[in-house]
């Protein structure tokens, strides 16, 4: 019921911003998946980094822009098809290259194992020591369920803060997630003790990206670049991200230029 009335109120406001804006063509279906904190999620208490920004962007390039809440799972199948079809905090990654047009780049997105009683810099040592989360259907998932080996566990979750339940709890020794999400998470259970974090695994650059069959794809990604350098210049931009990750992670993505 509660994300009936959230999909309700993204209809009007796609309608809203089309009457305020004079947005042209069909509107834009944002494919957001559920339980993406920070980044975004598909429902109406807060939408997110991606979800807040991409509420602005439409705005600032007059798009009618329709949010649409799908499990993670179902994103990437149901944009691929959609020729107005956009997905939100889509990691650029070697596999997803040539599956969609990158709209816009927004968050550098370090990969790391998060646990409680020490860090663990390696999957291998990880998986040594007890069972790993991760989120399933990611590159991620993928690549750790390729190096385990014997009895090692693998924990595959739909949802991140699943994982971090599970970590809080004992039932895994770590967790493989984004460290952005893993501290978000973590701070908004009021879970004990702080996570270690280890060395980044990997990095990428979380996107907003669209479907290979988007029409007019170049020009939103030239509309979207401008109003988002706009966003860094009048602040606003800055004020999403203290939201969502606190003053200091903010300022400290911004002095790296993001």
């Amino acid at each position: 019921m509660a994300r009936s009335r959230y999909a309700a109120c993204m209809l009007l406001l796609a309608g809203a911003l089309g009457s305020a804006t004079g947005a042209r063509g069909e509107p834009l279906n944002i494919y957001v998946g559920q339980g993406q904190m920070p980044f975004a999620d598909g429902v109406a208490r807060r939408a997110g980094l991606f979800g807040e920004l991409m509420h602005e962007l439409c705005a600032r390039t007059a798009q009618q822009c329709i949010f649409r809440s799908v499990p993670w799972r179902r994103v990437l199948s149901e944009a691929e098809g959609d020729p107005h079809g956009i997905v939100l905090n889509l990691g650029r990654t070697p596999e997803r290259e040539a599956g969609f047009v990158w709209l816009l780049d927004v968050l550098p997105t370090p990969y790391v194992l998060v646990s409680l009683d020490h860090p663990f810099d390696t999957l291998a040592d990880a998986l040594q020591a007890g069972p790993v989360a991760v989120m399933g259907g990611t590159p991620r998932a993928d690549e750790i369920n390729r190096i385990r080996t014997g009895d090692q566990r693998v924990v595959e979750v739909t949802d991140p803060q699943q994982a971090a339940q599970l970590l809080q709890s004992g039932r895994v020794v770590a967790w493989y997630e984004i460290d952005l999400r893993a501290l978000y998470l973590w701070r908004e259970m009021d879970a004990k003790p702080p996570l270690q974090l280890g060395k980044p695994l990997s990095s990428t650059r979380s996107h907003i990206a669209g479907s290979l069959k988007l029409e007019g794809a170049q020009a939103l990604s030239q509309q979207m670049n401008t109003a988002f350098a706009e966003m860094h210049r009048d602040g606003s931009w800055q004020r999403i991200l203290a939201r969502y990750l606190g003053l200091d992670r903010s300022r400290a993505l911004l002095s790296d230029g993001w």
